[in-house]
């Protein structure tokens, strides 16, 4: 699997949220609270948004798009449209707030074809071009505190 990393084609790109039109978002069902303050961010700001919640929970309220080890195959290669399709995805930005070190959050942070993918440092392996230390304090909640607040500030050429 490791080669199909390195082969993605994408254009890296850095976006804040002043910037960006599209955003994929990585979570867990249990992390709901957090993806909903985040989603509201973005609202406000109306960026267009994506996600895929990683669940075996039927009961969590709002993932539209719920996925399982079900969407990928015993090597852990997607095998479902929706994986698929969120992964071919150009997103301006990729925000990953599940903290979460599986094999399915890893193949899709790899393969995203997204400009910018952003989440924690201490990833592993780390896909991400813009990295949140949240070793002192490995919550969700903080990851998109620190994740809205600096791609807030940040500026680009284009604000």
């Amino acid at each position: 699997m490791g080669h199909r990393f390195e082969s993605v084609r994408r254009i890296l790109k850095f976006s804040n949220l002043d910037s960006a039109g599209t955003v994929g978002i990585i979570w867990t069902g249990h992390d709901y609270p957090v993806f909903v303050s985040l989603v509201k961010v973005l609202e406000q700001k109306r960026i267009k948004w994506t996600d895929l919640c990683f669940t075996d929970d039927k009961n969590v309220l709002k993932p539209v798009n719920r996925i399982s080890k079900k969407d990928f195959s015993f090597l852990g290669r997607p095998k479902s449209a929706l994986v698929l399709n969120f992964i071919n995805t150009e997103f301006d930005l990729l925000l990953d707030i599940s903290l979460s070190s599986s094999i399915y959050a890893q193949v899709i942070r790899g393969l995203s074809k997204a400009s910018l993918k952003a989440g924690w440092s201490n990833a592993v392996p780390d896909f991400f071009d813009f990295r949140i230390d949240v070793s002192k304090r490995p919550e969700p909640v903080f990851l998109v505190e620190q994740l809205t607040h600096y791609l807030s500030d940040i500026k680009t050429k284009e604000t």
